[in-house]
């Protein structure tokens, strides 16, 4: 049989085939769907994390320096969030997922893990991030349905590919933070949280007061006007 029968073949059988999907919060459960034609279905919140200008690092720092910073951005949001039970996905040479199983109540523990991402990255591990010139980075959550499929034999999460509209919400609120807003959240989770995690104390002109932690921010999502919510605020990990 010729690659190109075989091939044929095998496209044949995973149209043919009706998609199948197991229905979970166990990313441990990769391991029992398979190659084409059972995917894994789950609720949760997504953290879409994106490394910034990575053409621009690429250049001034070089392949290797950047291949590095790559593996220590992954170093730090799994040890971030791991204890929530996120995981971490490689979704693609300049972004991260991480998704937080769960209904309504995964969505605060979402925004306090980027919250800690973000001062993991911009304060106690600032230093070891130094040397990378012009490293930014910027979250944005929302949260939904997904869907994953394998693409490698293997049954590491990490390689899953996830499909779901949340994620494109995701990504798109992203792309309208920047330092030193480095989280957006979407309406939806905005309007979920406690009072705890919109209102926050601070020192203004030496005196303490109330403030609102997030600012109603406009943009176009699918020829639709929405509002995201973007903050500067940051939750130290000693707090966690």
């Amino acid at each position: 049989m010729s690659w190109k029968e075989s091939l044929n073949n095998k496209l044949t059988l995973y149209a043919d085939s009706e998609f199948d999907y197991i229905e979970t919060k166990d990313i441990k459960n990769v391991s029992k769907i398979d190659l084409g034609c059972t995917g894994i279905y789950m609720e949760g919140t997504i953290i879409y994390f994106e490394i910034k200008n990575l053409p621009y690092i690429l250049k001034e720092n070089g392949r290797r320096k950047t291949a590095q910073t790559y593996t220590m951005f992954k170093e730090v949001l799994t040890a971030v969030t791991e204890e929530d039970e996120a995981f971490v996905n490689c979704f693609s040479p300049n972004a991260f997922l991480i998704v937080y199983p769960g209904r309504d109540e995964s969505m605060e523990v979402a925004v306090k893990g980027a919250l800690r991402i973000a001062h993991a990255l911009s304060e106690d591990f600032k230093q070891a991030f130094s040397a990378i010139q012009g490293l930014e980075f910027a979250m944005g959550l929302d949260h939904g349905h997904i869907m994953g499929t394998k693409n490698l034999s293997d049954n590491s999460y990490e390689h899953i590919t996830w499909f779901g509209s949340c994620i494109y919400k995701a990504i798109r609120i992203a792309s309208e933070c920047s330092r030193p807003f480095y989280v957006g959240i979407s309406g939806s989770i905005y309007h979920s949280l406690g009072e705890e995690m919109r209102i926050a104390q601070r020192r203004i002109l030496g005196l303490k007061k109330t403030v609102e932690m997030w600012t109603k921010v406009s943009y176009q999502y699918e020829n639709v006007k929405k509002h995201l919510y973007q903050t500067n605020h940051k939750i130290p990990l000693d707090e966690a």
